[in-house]
């Protein structure tokens, strides 16, 4: 790969991966790539910038450009003055290996076939997609990252980057992350497959598999979300009373769940869906690059990392990435002796404040970036740490 290929800032790319591109658990990939968007300006330094990992869903479209007018995904987030304020940092956004936005993944073409991949594609890791997505900063010349940060499944993502490539990147923000899925989130997840997994190997047509991918969108939005904020938007509030139903009525929580579950199936690959999510399963923070050699140590991996500052961002009414979780990486972290500060944020949203929740964010985020340029604070410690309700 080229040291800096041309790039104009704030412009949809894809980057080719080093080929063959070896995968964690054996596998490998020929004439891979990744699809990145850019933002802000990279200085002369070229020291600014900030890796962004992305959730499940999204693609590598964070935000608009003059490129792409449309909003991204994290539109309110990232811009001139805002919290990843591009007048001061270089964003750089990957679409996770594996996503189907872009980046290689089952959906894509198999050289050696001619066909998509599909079941084919080989074992993912999240080490694999921090990997990839290191070898698109390579690629841009850059040498060490301000930061990287990740939500969700990107929250993962940054802390294998940070055990993955000690000393590339200065800092981490993990936002409802984990050092590994907890059971009841594989057990989730493992329902998701199953629907997905078995309408696909049946050899069903598109149509039940779109009905499986819409089922398992369902149950991931409802371990999302809070049963609050259901509540307090729809109750029981009928949205076509006597719309010729069996029930006789038409909850207005049911056309929601619809609506959100017909916009993925239609736009995501199920493949993509499947290797994903059993990525974010697989993750052992305290078996990065080890798969097999004994038992997982968290702390040992945490010795590793040559960070200086940390923040940690949990939401109190997160049911899939619960506080504790949170908790737990900044504890790691501080035990480490990484200067961590944990923030506990309030939202009925749940998972998906970190989406939805801009005002809650953007000033724990701006703080803690706007400080990156400053001397490093004393160690922050998580019991102590502060609270945002």
């Amino acid at each position: 790969m080229s040291a800096s290929p041309p790039i104009a800032p704030d412009r949809a790319i894809r980057l080719a991966l080093p080929s063959p591109f070896a995968l964690v658990a054996g596998g490998r990939l020929v004439g891979a790539e990744v699809a990145v968007e850019t933002y802000g300006q990279l200085n002369p330094a070229r020291d600014n910038g900030l890796l962004l990992f992305t959730g499940l869903s999204a693609s590598a479209h964070a935000a608009s450009h003059p490129h792409d007018p449309s909003k991204g995904w994290w539109e309110a987030m990232i811009g001139p003055g805002k919290a990843l304020d591009t007048d001061q940092f270089f964003v750089i956004s990957v679409n996770s290996l594996g996503s189907c936005f872009g980046s290689t993944g089952p959906g894509s073409i198999d050289p050696a076939t001619g066909q998509p991949y599909g079941d084919r594609f080989p074992e993912l890791r999240i080490e694999d997609i921090a990997r990839a997505s290191q070898a698109a900063v390579d690629a841009l010349g850059i040498d060490q990252l301000a930061a990287v940060i990740g939500t969700s499944l990107g929250g993962m993502t940054a802390l294998a980057h940070a055990a993955c490539f000690p000393g590339r990147a200065r800092s981490v923000v993990s936002i409802s992350g984990a050092l590994a899925a907890t059971a009841s989130a594989i057990a989730t997840r493992s329902l998701q497959r199953e629907m997905v997994g078995g309408a696909l190997r049946s050899g069903a047509g598109p149509d039940a598999v779109n009905h499986a991918m819409r089922l398992a969108r369902k149950i991931g939005i409802m371990s999302y979300v809070g049963s609050e904020l259901l509540e307090k938007r729809f109750g029981r509030h009928q949205s076509e009373p006597f719309a010729g139903r069996g029930s006789g009525t038409d909850f207005e929580v049911e056309s929601w769940l619809d609506h959100l579950a017909n916009k993925f199936a239609n736009q995501f690959e199920p493949w993509s869906y499947w290797a994903l999510s059993r990525a974010m399963d697989l993750f052992d923070f305290g078996q990065v690059g080890e798969l097999s050699a004994g038992p997982s140590d968290p702390a040992r991996t945490a010795k590793t990392l040559r960070l200086t500052r940390a923040l940690v961002i949990g939401v109190q009414e997160d049911l899939l990435f619960p506080v504790t979780q949170q908790q737990a990486i900044a504890a790691l972290l501080t035990s480490a002796d990484i200067a961590t500060e944990y923030v506990e944020l309030s939202s009925p949203s749940g998972h998906d404040a970190f989406l939805t929740e801009a005002a809650l964010f953007t000033p724990v985020m701006r703080r803690f970036l706007n400080s990156l340029t400053r001397p490093t604070p004393t160690t922050i410690r998580p019991s102590s740490a502060a609270r945002t309700q």
